[in-house]
């Protein structure tokens, strides 16, 4: 049984992210018909005759959606340049009108993706009124388009950013004063462009998929007010310390009409893609697929708990202890971001079936210990523990949980995640393993290594996608 249900949030797992799988979201929303020279985008269209097509990325996905667009449009490819984070570079690829530069080690901006940025500040700036551009946006593209607003130095920049975090600014700060000194985040992209038209494709990695957030939002009009970042800088106290450079460009007001009127922005992956192709999964297994939240955000202590609760809630149920009304009012007061109870009308009909319960967000992780792990992992092993203390009532089902990165990695480490279960903690014991000093030293990877042989360690390899995290909690009847 156990290792049924193991396999079963494994698939279910994987089939979330096959959906999101760059050449498969591009097959799903780019059409092209080489006798009209047609492109459909979604539901727009796009006349590409007596049009040079221009193709630039950035981002964990950039490189795996820019090879799909050339499988579809590769004949009308004048150029390309891709910007791919260090160590990502497909050796196999065969040399095309489309380049692929490496940078951004371990996802902080360097000189080689500073450089990457200039050849695409080059590229756009100098394109013709035919110019069609292209644009393929995903998660970690900020650190790979570094580019500052002369005569900002990155190193200077950089230290900026960095002097801000370590004073408490939050990522809507950070994302502030980042824009208002950038060269192509905050819409300066497509404000620099002279394409006749500009179209991005986007892959969204952040909660709510905010467009202005996503790689810093270099298709999107930055609706900031200039003085924010001037008012960020100053809240910190860092306003005495800058260099003249940055003080140059935040004096200027440098604010331009954003072109709405060329520039489509297409969001073709997010969250709910890839939660909705694990209900589809979850449901031709035979569960009766739940899906609760896309927005899960937090601290990972108490997603947890809340998880554990809600876990102890729908057995509740399940069992006949609490009606629909009463599960909806607890469902309601739950502190978990975006949870929804509208699906409760529709429980009575399946309280003989296994359900599967599915989130996806983001949590994060206050790391006081030295050991490694990630949220994902460090995310199972702290619902165990949580489920562990309601154990008892909870004897008539077997329940497991599955928390994992949609990006295969989660944390500095080789997992995408871990599984938890019911009797994780009492299972530990047996092998020696105090759950508790892993929690408490930040160890979840080497945890879930030693535990049961490493069987309960999600494993998948980098997947060239990132749409967040997946959670799902399996409940089935002994």
């Amino acid at each position: 049984m156990a290792k049924t249900i193991v396999n079963d949030l494994i698939q279910i797992f994987k089939s979330g992210v096959t959906a999101v799988l760059p050449e498969n979201i591009i097959k799903k929303c780019l059409n092209y018909s080489p006798i009209t020279q047609n492109l459909k985008v979604c539901e727009e269209n796009y006349d590409l005759k007596n049009k040079k097509v221009y193709v630039i990325g950035t981002g964990k996905a950039a490189q795996n959606m820019a090879i799909e667009v050339e499988k579809l449009i590769g004949s009308k490819i004048t150029e390309g340049i891709i910007s791919i984070p260090k160590g990502s570079l497909n050796k196999n690829l065969i040399e095309t009108n489309i380049s692929y530069y490496e940078g951004a080690k371990d996802n902080l901006p360097d000189k080689e993706a500073m450089i990457t940025a200039k050849k695409i500040y080059h590229l756009i700036t100098n394109l013709g009124k035919d110019g069609f551009l292209l644009v393929l946006i995903s998660g970690g593209g900020s650190a790979l388009l570094p580019l500052p607003i002369e005569p900002i130095k990155l190193s200077e920049k950089t230290t900026l950013i960095k002097q801000l975090a370590h004073s408490g600014a939050d990522i809507k700060e950070l994302n502030t004063v980042r824009k208002r000194i950038s060269a192509l985040k905050g819409g300066q992209l497509a404000l620099k462009s002279k394409a006749n038209k500009t179209v991005a494709l986007i892959l969204s990695d952040i909660v709510g998929d905010p467009l202005d957030l996503i790689a810093s939002g270099p298709t999107t009009e930055n609706t900031d007010n200039p003085e924010d970042a001037l008012n960020i800088i100053k809240k910190y106290n860092l306003y005495d310390n800058l260099p003249q450079s940055i003080i140059t460009v935040l004096d200027k007001n440098n604010q331009q009409h954003f072109p709405k009127e060329i520039v489509n922005n297409f969001i073709i992956g997010s969250n709910k893609l890839t939660t909705e192709a694990a209900a589809n999964k979850a449901k031709a297994l035979s569960y009766f697929p739940i899906q609760l939240s896309n927005i899960v955000t937090g601290n990972v202590k108490e997603i947890a708990l809340e998880y554990a609760n809600l876990t102890k809630v729908f057995c509740d149920f399940l069992s006949n202890k609490i009606n629909a009304a009463t599960l909806r009012d607890i469902i309601d007061n739950l502190s978990i971001p975006g949870l929804n109870s509208h699906f409760i009308d529709s429980l009575e009909s399946i309280k003989e079936k296994d359900i599967c319960l599915i989130f996806g967000g983001e949590i994060t992780v206050e790391v006081k210990g030295t050991g490694l792990g990630g949220r994902n992992q460090q995310l199972a092993l702290e619902y165990s523990y949580y489920l562990n203390d309601i154990k008892d009532e909870l004897n008539n089902y077997n329940i497991y949980f599955l928390s994992a990165g949609t990006d295969g990695i989660d944390g500095p480490t080789d997992a995408a995640g871990g599984i938890g279960y019911l009797d994780l903690i009492s299972d530990c014991k047996n092998e020696q393993l105090d759950v508790n000093s892993y929690l408490n030293n930040n160890d979840s990877y080497n945890f879930y290594k030693k535990f049961k042989n490493g069987s309960l360690h999600v494993i998948t390899g980098h997947t060239n996608t990132n749409v967040m995290d997946i959670h799902l909690i399996c409940i089935k009847r002994q």
